[in-house]
């Protein structure tokens, strides 16, 4: 089966998890192709996880309390605080059943996306490490100071992680890459797309993004409510 990947696109966070929110469901209205996207930040953003509710539960967060002028967006998948601006992020949009069968499952699905991030950052020189059972922290705010199990280490620090949102048996999975010194956004997009096809033996053809989609994204977005927020 073949992937779609959209165009990449730089733009707030707010637009951003407004665009993947409608793509997913979009795909839970009508079956597609499993969709890839690569976008970036523009700007310093704090993305956080649907499970915080208001902006008290976000006192909790060192991240927040330690960049009080970065904005506040929400994500609908899980997870806790991550900051945008200098990393790479993606998300696949894709059903979990049929020929997707490796995704239908949870932590199966971390897997086998991680291990596909894992080959890219290897095609670009790096010898990244999965975090085990023995070495994940399950407890904490903020995302890249608390590993979990399957998320990616470099140099004994985390260097990937991702996020989960499903419902309608849609998946929706977004990843947050820290980008490497000395390696270039455009080819660590193209060793990832080229771990991911290795790892799902699938291909990634180039798509281009229905306007209307994109701008409804734009209406919703600037509104910034329920997607913006401060403690």
């Amino acid at each position: 089966m073949n992937w779609s990947l959209l165009p990449t696109i730089s733009a707030p966070m707010p637009l951003q998890m407004v665009l993947d929110e409608l793509l997913f469901e979009s795909q839970k209205r009508e079956t597609q192709a499993p969709t890839l996207r690569f976008y970036i930040s523009a700007g310093p953003w704090i993305s956080v996880g649907c499970s915080f509710r208001d902006p008290t539960a976000l006192s909790k967060s060192g991240l927040i309390l330690k960049n009080p002028q970065v904005p506040v967006c929400r994500r609908i998948t899980g997870g806790g605080c991550v900051l945008h601006g200098q990393d790479l992020i993606f998300s696949l949009i894709a059903r979990y059943d049929g020929n997707l069968s490796p995704l239908s499952f949870v932590s199966a699905s971390y897997g086998k996306i991680h291990e596909g991030v894992k080959r890219g950052l290897e095609l670009c020189g790096l010898d990244p490490k999965f975090y085990g059972p023995e070495d994940a922290v399950s407890q904490g705010s903020d995302c890249f100071d608390f590993p979990v199990e399957s998320d990616l280490s470099w140099k004994k620090k985390k260097i990937a992680g991702g996020a989960q949102k499903r419902s309608g048996g849609v998946l929706l999975h977004q990843e947050s890459i820290l980008i490497p010194p000395g390696v270039e956004r455009e080819d660590l997009i193209r060793a990832i797309r080229k771990g991911l096809e290795t790892v799902f033996e699938m291909t990634v053809r180039d798509t281009d993004l229905d306007p209307e989609i994109f701008f409804e994204a734009e209406r919703k977005a600037m509104s910034c409510e329920p997607w913006a927020l401060r403690p």
